[in-house]
């Protein structure tokens, strides 16, 4: 059992290394092509454990591919793409706490579309949460919100978290019907595959992105490791602990996504990223309780 925790942990500090990786790699501006390389590496990664454990192979017809092209557009084309997008005009550590509120989302979603039951105190936990986030995306400042407007940073991140709420509600029949594994390396696979025809948008840049040898080093290791290792350890423990108590471990992303931000990158937190984020993991731990 131990293991498992640990296990989550590392999955939690994998996912969070994305935020101070993605910032790094901005000053390349080709979100496109880091978005192709990280699904297309997870893909080969997760197709190659389902293969061995003979999940690989499902029925592929007209309703499930476009259900996997749709899974593709959400998770990568809107989420993937503009989180590195925006991770060039916003710091890191800002990135990760407005992602963090993703599971609030989710459970907001779930009660919108499918009129699930939510309690008094899971709908306190999202509107903490959703506070939270609102202080971080303003930097505290909602006069200056008010009159300057939202960054573009922030915006785009934003757009990038429905991106995630709507694949982690709109896969849940696939999941129902097939291994999480099987069906998170075809969605790699799609996001990848979208993703490709805009690399060559903007060749020059991506020839200048893969120039330095440590970025296909970073890109593989985003791909097999955070994206690859991770899934695979989430949806392991979901299968030990159940969803609830494997969920918990998603409140690790945004403190860990604030922490390696300080520590690789020099980012210093202010006053409004460190309550907006503890905000917004009160309201997830509020949020996941039922």
């Amino acid at each position: 059992m131990l293991n498992i925790h640990l296990k989550l942990t590392t999955m939690g500090l994998l996912w969070a290394s994305s935020y101070p990786l993605g910032r790094y790699l901005s000053v390349y501006e080709v979100p496109q092509a880091i978005t192709a390389c990280r699904a297309i590496v997870a893909f080969i990664f997760l197709a190659s454990v389902a293969h061995y454990r003979g999940q690989l192979a499902i029925k592929i017809n007209r309703e499930v591919f476009w259900h996997f092209i749709l899974l593709g557009v959400c998770g990568f084309c809107i989420h993937n793409f503009f989180m590195f997008k925006a991770l060039e005009y916003t710091e890191a550590g800002t990135g990760a706490v407005i992602n963090g509120v993703i599971p609030a989302l989710v459970v907001l979603a779930d009660y919108l579309v499918f009129r699930r039951t939510v309690s008094r105190i899971s709908l306190y936990g999202i509107t903490l949460s959703l506070l939270g986030t609102g202080l971080v995306v303003t930097h505290g400042d909602f006069m200056g919100f008010l009159e300057n407007g939202m960054g573009i940073g922030e915006g785009l991140f934003l757009v990038a978290i429905t991106g995630w709420t709507a694949y982690t509600v709109l896969s849940r029949p696939l999941l129902a019907n097939y291994p999480a594994i099987t069906v998170t390396a075809y969605t790699c696979l799609s996001g990848g595959m979208l993703m490709l025809p805009f690399v060559f948008f903007d060749l020059p840049a991506t020839k200048a992105l893969l120039a330095d040898p440590k970025i296909p080093i970073i890109l593989l290791s985003q791909g097999m490791l955070t994206m690859g290792l991770g899934f695979l350890w989430y949806y392991e423990g979901i299968k030990i602990l159940g969803t609830a108590k494997a969920s918990m471990y998603l409140n690790l992303v945004p403190v860990l996504g604030v922490a390696l931000a300080a520590v690789t990158l020099g980012e210093r937190p202010d006053v409004s990223l460190l309550v907006g984020g503890a905000l917004v993991i009160g309201g997830l731990l509020l949020a996941n309780r039922t």
